[in-house]
């Protein structure tokens, strides 16, 4: 369907967006001593979504790789009521999320810095990792998790906003898939990585490995450059020449300025209302520009009103939500589950989370791609239905490899369905006057961080106080993913799969 994949790019208030460096006069740059060195991938797609998947598999490790050894800690510490206070812990964390994704989003929408919050929360979250490595006091260890919550928010939501504005928007789709395998990355090695690290050498040994981890994110982060900063050099290369040549500019190129956002004198604080560089007609008078009116710009409530309002925004909301919800019921039983049974160790629970995590890895981006191509409605509710089978076949003991296999199954047509939810909600976005992907991302961020905790603490429940606990739990998740399959197939896309089947159009339009 290429010609609605055309009408797709139309959905975005603010044109088209491409890599940083395909509009610019770097031979200008170079002539004026402006041109950054390792321009080109600085600000290539491919470097910056890795540096956001990086950013995404550290939060997710640095999140998950306390969990195995927490009870230990809390043991050695003297403390009592070990399951109570770990959970007060996981807690702490989603309420950092929680209570500060919006607000985050809401200020970098209106202050469009990027790498300048990507910096300064992996500094904030390395602090909190050292806190929670060296005291002692448990109202300490709940300040340092929250404060990890907090600096989550922001890979989450200003990372992948900085994707959608420095990638083609015809392949955004396969650089958030590519992305969010970050999550399948953190998650996966977190544990038996922790539990190796903390049996062989103690309690410091984790965090030492993850701030060590921080440290190579923090330097990927600081070598990112935005297009909007070398819009502004540009913008200053040029008025260098001019001066140089006492003669006004009448190249291919000439910079667009909405609002001061690219004046040489500006704080780059508007750049969000600037038009990209655009090619002009050899012939244009000196001294032409092209304006564009600025954004709307909706307060805190109208955002969550809007986001309230939107199908397409919703629907992502809420197959992150039944995402977590799976996947949170699942991490606190898994490990019970195969030594009762099996007799295995959470090692061996690691490589089962590898066998089910590694495929994503390829999946992710395929997945994204074709989502631009045709569309997320094929994808999404597909991907969905064809994870319910395996759910239930967990239930069966008689074979581990049948077991580790319906295990995986489940989990990379889970992951399949949540790929071009990223493309959903971005497209979402750009549908409304006044709101930004970065709105929509932290909507799926606070909807995963309380769907991951409710799963999670559902899960234990179930496990530890219903006599066929893991029964329970595998039928609650079956449930879940079951209940939400028509909230994809109603609202998702520009065109549901609803929509065409009254319209007598479900084929591919090829």
């Amino acid at each position: 369907m290429p010609a609605e994949a055309g009408q797709r790019e139309q959905d975005s208030p603010n044109g088209s967006r491409g890599d940083a460096t395909k509009d610019l006069d770097l031979e200008l740059l170079e002539r004026v001593g402006k041109k950054p060195r390792g321009l080109k991938w600085r600000t290539s797609s491919w470097y910056i979504t890795t540096v956001v998947a990086m950013g995404v598999a550290t939060d997710c490790l640095s999140y998950s790789i306390v969990v195995p050894v927490l009870p230990y800690r809390l043991e050695q510490l003297k403390y009592t009521n070990i399951s109570a206070l770990t959970s007060w812990l996981l807690f702490a964390y989603s309420i950092g999320i929680f209570l500060f994704s919006f607000p985050i989003a809401y200020f970098f929408d209106r202050y469009p810095w990027r790498r300048e919050p990507l910096v300064v929360a992996i500094i904030v979250l390395e602090g909190a990792l050292i806190l929670f490595m060296l005291v002692t006091p448990f109202w300490l260890m709940v300040v340092s998790r929250f404060l990890m919550g907090a600096a989550s928010t922001v890979v989450w939501s200003v990372g992948f906003a900085l994707i959608c504005e420095n990638v083609e928007e015809k392949n955004i789709g396969r650089q958030i898939g590519f992305a969010l395998a970050g999550v399948s990355v953190g998650t996966t090695i977190a544990p038996p990585i922790g539990g190796a690290l903390y049996s062989k050498l103690g309690w410091h040994a984790p965090f030492i490995f993850t701030i060590a981890l921080c440290a190579i994110d923090l330097v990927a982060r600081l070598l990112v450059i935005e297009q909007k900063d070398l819009l502004k050099w540009e913008a200053k290369a040029k008025e260098v020449t001019q001066h140089e040549d006492h003669r006004p500019p009448t190249g291919v190129y000439q910079t667009v300025v909405s609002h001061g956002a690219l004046d040489p004198q500006s704080d780059g604080l508007k750049a969000a209302d600037a038009v990209r560089t655009q090619p002009l007609d050899q012939t244009a008078s000196p001294g032409r520009t092209i304006t564009q009116t600025p954004r709307k710009k909706l307060s805190p409530w109208s955002v969550l009103s809007a986001l309230v309002r939107s199908p397409r925004g919703m629907s992502g909301f809420l197959m992150t939500f039944v995402y977590g919800i799976v996947l949170g019921s699942l991490d606190p039983t898994l490990t019970l589950r195969v030594q009762s049974v099996w007799g295995k160790n959470s090692e061996f629970v690691g490589l089962i989370y590898l066998a089910s995590s590694a495929p994503t890895f390829v999946t992710g981006p395929i997945v994204g791609a074709l989502a631009d191509n045709f569309g997320a409605e094929w994808i999404i509710a597909p991907s969905l239905i064809m994870a319910l089978p395996w759910l239930p076949l967990l239930i069966l003991r008689n074979s581990l490899p049948g077991f580790v296999v319906f295990f995986a199954l489940s989990q990379i047509f889970m992951s399949c369905a949540l790929g071009p939810v990223g493309l959903e909600v971005a497209m979402a976005a750009r549908s409304i006057e006044g709101m930004s992907e970065i709105h929509q991302f932290a909507a799926m961020n606070v909807a995963f961080s309380i769907s991951t905790s409710i799963g999670a603490v559902v899960g234990g429940q179930m496990y530890g106080n219903v006599s066929s606990g893991w029964t329970a739990v595998v039928l609650f998740g079956f449930a879940c993913s079951a209940i939400s399959v028509p909230v994809p197939f109603f609202f998702t896309g520009r065109k549901p799969l609803s929509s065409r089947l009254q319209d007598g159009r479900i084929a591919l339009d090829l």
